[in-house]
């Protein structure tokens, strides 16, 4: 959630842009292609085809969206190997860009060598929340509950190599509480803590916000450096633990060696259009949050913080590559 550029800063590039050389216009002159390296219909997907629409209006050039669905290196590799002349683009996730360094041991692109930044879509924070029957409301509370019942407070989630697992593993270490996990995944975790199969469980901010606004769940803490509006009573994680943040995220980026100029009319337009109310709305109805891009070097400058983030999580969580 932290602002990565501000108005005056995109002001000054449009000027910029508007000052550049006619020859910089002439791109594009045919259909850019923006690889999404996830199956169609997830929330990647849909989250590339709102910025892709507004995106091709602004370029005058068709953007297509083209899904990679299985693992998401694969789609990653094929961007990376792609002609670096401006005419694809990598909608990338976090894990693509940054995490599967440290949780794989064989990776087919180098995240740091294969790319250009281009422009940052927005982050994807996760929440905790409670069964409301569970005598806690917040998260000071549950890791006093925790503390005084070790082992009995039941975590559902996915396993400890999914960012909601990591976090988990991250609330567990650094409050020093003992947690038991439950494997599960999605729709269905959320049902059983809303059920009390399980009492706690992290998830993406879609996924559990009709639930808290019911009142079927209370949210305890977020996973983003600020409160989001649309839990603005809940607490991040860190209002607790001190420097615990962690939080997915989509960026854009090219192969290496793709001219300045295509990328840098890029990220003017996706500075301009993340900014636009409309588009925002949409991103954030998928839990995505975005205010505005920054230049490429300040989204390189981002990647290096979330390089050295990562690189400290998976050493203190102990967690080997596969």
């Amino acid at each position: 959630m932290r602002r990565m550029s501000s108005w005056g800063q995109i002001a000054a590039l449009l000027i910029c842009a508007a000052a550049a050389p006619s020859a910089a216009q002439s791109w594009p002159t045919r259909p850019v292609k923006m690889v999404v390296p996830q199956a169609a219909g997830g929330a990647p997907d849909v989250a590339a085809r709102v910025v892709c629409e507004r995106l091709a209006q602004m370029l005058g050039q068709p953007v297509q969206v083209e899904n990679r669905a299985g693992d998401s290196a694969t789609g990653a590799q094929a961007v990376a190997r792609a002609a670096p002349d401006g005419y694809t683009y990598l909608f990338a996730p976090a894990s693509v860009l940054v995490a599967s360094q440290y949780l794989m041991k064989l990776v087919p692109y180098s995240a740091e060598d294969d790319f250009a930044s281009v422009a940052m879509v927005g982050i994807s924070p996760l929440a905790l929340v409670a069964n409301r029957d569970l005598n806690v409301k917040t998260l000071a509370e549950l890791i006093k509950f925790a503390k005084a019942e070790p082992g009995k407070i039941a975590l559902s989630g996915p396993d400890r190599r999914t960012l909601p697992g990591i976090l988990g593993e991250m609330l567990r270490m650094r409050a020093g509480i003992s947690l038991m996990h439950v494997p599960d995944k999605g729709a269905q975790s959320v049902l059983d803590t809303i059920a009390g199969r399980t009492h706690v469980s992290v998830q993406s901010i879609p996924a559990i916000a009709g639930a808290v606004q019911r009142g079927e769940l209370r949210a305890l803490a977020v996973s983003s450096a600020r409160r989001l509006p649309e839990l603005p009573g809940v607490p991040t994680f860190a209002e607790t633990l001190p420097g615990m943040e962690l939080n997915g995220w989509f960026a854009v980026v090219a192969p290496s060696g793709t001219p300045r100029e295509p990328i840098r009319r890029m990220n003017l337009e996706l500075n301009s259009l993340l900014l636009d109310s409309d588009v925002s709305q949409k991103l954030r109805a998928l839990g995505i949050y975005s205010e505005g891009s920054g230049t490429p070097d300040q989204v390189d400058a981002f990647f290096r913080k979330e390089r050295d983030r990562w690189s400290v999580i998976v050493r203190e969580l102990k967690i080997d590559p596969e």
